[in-house]
């Protein structure tokens, strides 16, 4: 069975764009019950994506798969040790932090080329063009949530100067790993990732959110100096252990059409705030 291991140092997360999202500020964070502020689970996943990239290459990041939950809190300046098992239809993750005899799951999930089994199961809205944000945003409550409703379109201007700050500023990328996006403007994964949190925080008022899965289906690869546009609508929404979880089902989308497919699971109302 193959195996790629490699392993990162976690940074602080890099000053947010919009909306700000406290879990990941040392107040907010604390007020959620965490120790200190929360390493976006986006920015784990980009870590991640330079680990698929060398398993399954580059045609992954036009035709394929994603899935991954995070498991446990993450701070900056851990040590995060990404393992990929090679299985007979998919590539198994699995990222631990921690001292050794104290480590931690913080991700684990699974990842593949060509469509993924549950790609069908996504609803998400028709594309559309991105839309300034209401001129008051609402919050609501579990039993009010706004059920199977285009969300007002997010657009995102990247610049292939901005593309390159991602992998190298962001995420930490040398050089040398950092090809791909250097020689012919790909966007990273991480910034796909990333667009449904924006998103939400473009439509609503929230406190403290916790990110706790992705499931992408990439449909191509992503060039810079283009805007990008993701909308979405949620698709389910329900309480456990006093957390309140939404599921959106998403599409990026740029002037040649679909970019990929995201369903994006969150906790909404962290029990407590």
């Amino acid at each position: 069975m193959q195996a790629i291991i490699d392993q990162v140092v976690t940074t602080p997360d890099p000053t947010p764009q919009g909306v700000p999202n406290p879990i990941h500020d040392g107040d907010g964070a604390a007020a959620a019950g965490y120790a200190g502020a929360l390493v976006a689970g986006v920015r784990t996943y980009g870590w991640v994506v330079q680990t698929i990239v060398r398993a399954l290459g580059a045609q992954w990041l036009a035709n394929g798969w994603v899935d991954f939950t995070l498991r446990r809190p993450l701070f900056a300046g851990e040590v995060v040790t990404i393992e990929l098992k090679q299985h007979p239809d998919e590539w198994r993750l699995a990222c631990t932090a921690g001292e050794s005899g104290s480590t931690r799951v913080v991700m684990d999930g699974t990842a593949g080329l060509g469509e993924a089994l549950w790609v069908g199961d996504l609803n998400p809205p028709d594309a559309a063009s991105a839309q300034s944000p209401p001129d008051i945003k609402p919050s609501y409550e579990l039993a009010s949530v706004p059920s199977n409703t285009p969300l007002t379109p997010l657009g995102a201007y990247v610049s292939a100067s901005g593309a390159l700050a991602m992998v190298r500023d962001d995420l930490g990328v040398q050089p040398g790993d950092a090809t791909l996006y250097e020689t012919e403007r790909r966007i990273h994964p991480y910034f796909l990732a990333g667009r449904m949190a924006p998103l939400t925080r473009h439509n609503f008022t929230y406190g403290p959110t916790i990110h706790v899965r992705s499931q992408i289906q990439h449909n191509r690869t992503p060039l810079a100096d283009r805007e990008f546009v993701v909308g979405a609508q949620i698709v389910d929404a329900y309480e456990r252990n006093e957390h309140w979880y939404q599921v959106l089902d998403g599409v990026v989308t740029d002037d040649l059409g679909q970019v990929c497919r995201i369903r994006h699971h969150t906790i909404f109302r962290p029990r407590g705030t």
